[in-house]
């Protein structure tokens, strides 16, 4: 493949503010492979075009997980579980920032994945002052008087470790019964630890067994189990 568009240098990175979002997941991707054998995609470019940047991958063959869930063999599901299982707990085994923040890999504004698009806020030096400004996202209409019982509804008390931010099975590649790739990681960094359940139980809707494949990925997590029936 033939590509025109120059690999930008660091320090040309440093200038190149319509890039962010792109050489925010080089650097995301490039974490990941120092840090765990998880199957990534290769970063072969970044480059600004008409006032755009972009980010030039490695073409990897698979299908997503949640669209091939119904047509693997009960072996296959098996062992893409226990392969997905390995992959969250080698990003929970990343040592954790020194200063146990709430943010991303670069340090920068966590990330939050909604229906309308990420927002962004940050970095937070303490779970409760990420739990403050969820509700500003979510609860803007509530009353004063009401934020404390919405506010003591959340813990703050959730160990901070490595997580992808939106590990939705829509972001797993599979192939032969085996996952080949995890995808879309520009909103990964240090969050709570109930964070990669909470964004991938969103995408999940009319199938019990995708919840309960879910399910079986956190079964050693400790913050869903007063909830689980």
């Amino acid at each position: 493949m033939d590509v025109y568009a120059p690999v930008l240098t660091d320090d040309e990175i440093e200038y190149a503010d319509v890039l962010a979002s792109s050489i925010s997941s080089r650097k995301i991707i490039r974490f990941i492979r120092e840090h765990t054998n998880i199957p990534v995609p290769k970063v072969l470019n970044c480059y600004k075009k008409d006032g755009m940047g972009y980010i030039l991958m490695d073409f990897i063959e698979g299908e997503m997980l949640n669209n091939a869930w119904p047509k693997l063999s009960p072996e296959a599901k098996n062992t893409i579980l226990t392969e997905l299982s390995n992959y969250i707990r080698q990003m929970r085994q990343i040592p954790a920032r020194s200063d146990n923040m709430i943010g991303s890999v670069t340090g920068g504004p966590a990330v939050d994945q909604r229906s309308m698009g990420p927002i962004k806020g940050g970095p937070f030096k303490s779970e409760e002052a990420f739990n403050d400004w969820q509700l500003d996202q979510i609860l803007p209409g509530i009353p004063l008087s009401n934020r404390d019982m919405y506010h003591a509804m959340h813990r703050a008390d959730h160990a901070i470790v490595f997580s992808h931010g939106d590990l939705g099975f829509h972001n797993v590649l599979v192939q032969n019964g085996h996952v080949v790739a995890i995808i879309d990681w520009e909103s990964a960094g240090w969050m709570p630890e109930h964070w990669d359940y909470c964004k991938s139980a969103r995408h999940i809707s009319g199938s019990d067994d995708l919840y309960l494949a879910l399910k079986r990925l956190y079964e050693t997590s400790t913050f869903l189990k007063p909830y689980w029936i």
